[in-house]
């Protein structure tokens, strides 16, 4: 089976969660099977890299297309692997929107042609690998945020609508965005090292954008854990990061 059609199921399955979820969501009904869906749509996602990676027998991050749907991979396990744990099932409904846009425009681009040549070097895959997985655990942590400011302006009107009562708690929301920031910010730190073991071709945009992403993440933890930072800062920081390293696909 062609990989673009496991990349289109997901594709089709993360939209109609996306409709599915936030219709119950507005009309205050708890969604049970959230994280049976995020399951589900995260095999189709593993389907597609793994029929990928057989076909040009290397990690299918080789150009565009394949990391941004990688990158839509790893923002779905750490929801698997910390939605559960933090009882915030529900932010598959903030998490399924960012998936089908990562996924739609890594269909457009594949479609296009943008992929490029790609390498069987141990370091590179590596190191593109771990850096995704970064990016992944800031798009949670920015979905988190999202969350918690809906939370939050309910709890400042003093009306706790039906939509509200089914988001995590305020602290739970909170609490998640500090763990994923800093796993985000490890796993860039890996990332950059594994990529400097090697002495890897230095892309100058690129590495600008990498340096001025780890020192916000550096600055955002230091505050936060050394200060102490207010909820609302820190979610609106989560986001504006993860838009931040999003602007590295812009580079060539």
């Amino acid at each position: 089976m062609n990989d673009n059609w496991w990349a289109l199921a997901s594709l089709v399955l993360s939209l109609a969660f996306t409709g599915l979820g936030w219709r119950l969501l507005a009309s205050g009904r708890r969604f049970l099977y959230a994280h049976l869906w995020m399951a589900c749509l995260f095999a189709l996602q593993t389907g597609a890299l793994c029929v990928k990676a057989y076909q040009t027998g290397m990690c299918p991050i080789r150009g565009a297309s394949e990391v941004l749907f990688f990158l839509s991979w790893t923002i779905n396990l750490f929801y698997l692997l910390l939605g559960r744990a933090y009882r915030m099932s529900v932010l598959g409904i903030f998490t399924a929107p960012a998936i089908a846009l990562l996924t739609a425009l890594s269909l457009l681009l594949g479609v296009s042609g943008a992929d490029v040549q790609g390498t069987h070097d141990f370091w590179v895959t590596a190191h593109v690998g771990v850096a995704m997985m970064s990016y992944g655990a800031g798009g949670l942590a920015a979905a988190a945020g999202v969350a918690f400011c809906m939370q939050n302006e309910c709890l400042k009107r003093r009306q706790i609508p039906g939509t509200c009562r089914l988001l995590p708690p305020i602290r739970t929301l909170e609490a998640s965005m500090k763990r994923l920031v800093l796993v985000a910010f490890i796993l860039l730190l890996a990332g950059e090292w594994l990529g400097w073991q090697r002495h890897l071709p230095i892309n100058g945009a690129k590495t600008l954008i990498v340096i001025l992403l780890t020192l916000g993440y550096a600055a955002l933890l230091w505050r936060v854990y050394r200060r102490g930072m207010p909820g609302r800062a820190l979610a609106y920081c989560c986001v504006a990061l993860f838009i931040a390293s999003m602007s590295i696909f812009l580079v060539s």
